[in-house]
């Protein structure tokens, strides 16, 4: 009886062995299975992030006094409310690239929202277009006010550009939210014709850049891309759009390099060589857009 008991026993210990092993197997296989699944994937990176940029041109009679009411309600935009909450974050700057190829716009606002339907809601009504179920009124009273100031007759801006993207970066990424910092975009007309494969390749050495060294140290905290989606309709044609920051302005310069600094050692000879790289896949043809754009500015958040 003993004996029967013991082999009882035995056997009901190797089965619940088996059992375990057979789950945990079978655990293993769906894990496997479904490492793009949205359970594999931290929370944090769940999140996307759009980026909207909103450049101004202003009048040449605007006054600076106009010019500042102008960037007061724009950034009053970021006490907005959807469903009783904030819904957005704005910050903006005034252009201060060296380049000859920074255009004419006065005054840049960065706008970030956590998805396309947020900055649905925000862009609410587009001439020609039927009237969205719900918009936001304080943007759209915004939009009536801001007209008559914008430089729309100036034929190398059209006193406005809009330029979205859904940032590769997701919901992470970005830079920190205090201390100094100094935003670079980048706006690419590419050639017609260029392959896919050929824009990937522009993509991947544009966001190598942030491997760049400094006195032996990388000194780009941060770079993002996206393609344009913005329905505005006033992205002036440009199709792919760059946003690098930098924690100094002596590190912005040293990024850009010739033609203002030339000696070795005081320029970033991977920005320099990405130049030389990209330039044959630009449309530099169509004016006036040159088929680049460069903005930069000193991040400001009053």
């Amino acid at each position: 009886m003993k004996k029967n008991n013991l082999k009882n026993t035995t056997k009901n210990i190797i089965k619940s062995f088996m059992i375990v092993l057979i789950f945990i197997g079978l655990m293993s296989t769906i894990s496997c299975n479904n490492n793009n699944d949205d359970m594999q994937v931290p929370q944090s990176m769940k999140t996307e992030r759009i980026e909207h940029l909103v450049l101004f041109k202003f009048k040449p009679t605007v006054t600076e006094q106009q010019r500042q009411e102008v960037v007061n309600r724009f950034m009053a935009l970021r006490n907005s409310l959807k469903d009783g909450k904030t819904y957005l974050k704005v910050e903006y700057g005034f252009q201060n690239s060296m380049e000859d190829v920074k255009g004419n716009y006065d005054v840049g606002f960065r706008v970030t929202f956590n998805s396309l339907e947020d900055r649905d809601y925000y862009v609410g009504k587009i001439d020609g277009q039927p009237t969205p179920a719900a918009f936001d009124p304080m943007h759209d009273d915004f939009k009536n006010f801001v007209g008559p100031f914008l430089d729309v007759d100036d034929p190398a801006t059209g006193g406005v550009l809009v330029f979205d993207y859904k940032s590769n970066e997701g919901g992470t990424g970005s830079v920190p939210e205090t201390g100094y910092r100094l935003d670079h975009w980048v706006l690419f007309k590419f050639k017609p014709g260029i392959s896919e494969a050929q824009k990937q390749e522009v993509v991947n050495r544009f966001l190598d850049l942030k491997n760049g060294k400094k006195d032996g140290k990388t000194y780009i905290p941060f770079i993002e891309f996206g393609y344009q989606n913005s329905k505005e309709g006033v992205a002036r044609g440009y199709d792919i759009a760059f946003r690098a920051s930098f924690t100094s302005k002596a590190d912005r310069d040293y990024y850009v390099g010739k033609p203002f600094l030339n000696d070795p050692g005081t320029f970033d000879p991977l920005h320099d060589a990405f130049k030389n790289f990209v330039g044959p896949f630009i449309d530099i043809d169509p004016q006036p857009t040159k088929g680049v754009l460069v903005y930069d500015y000193e991040v400001k958040k009053q």
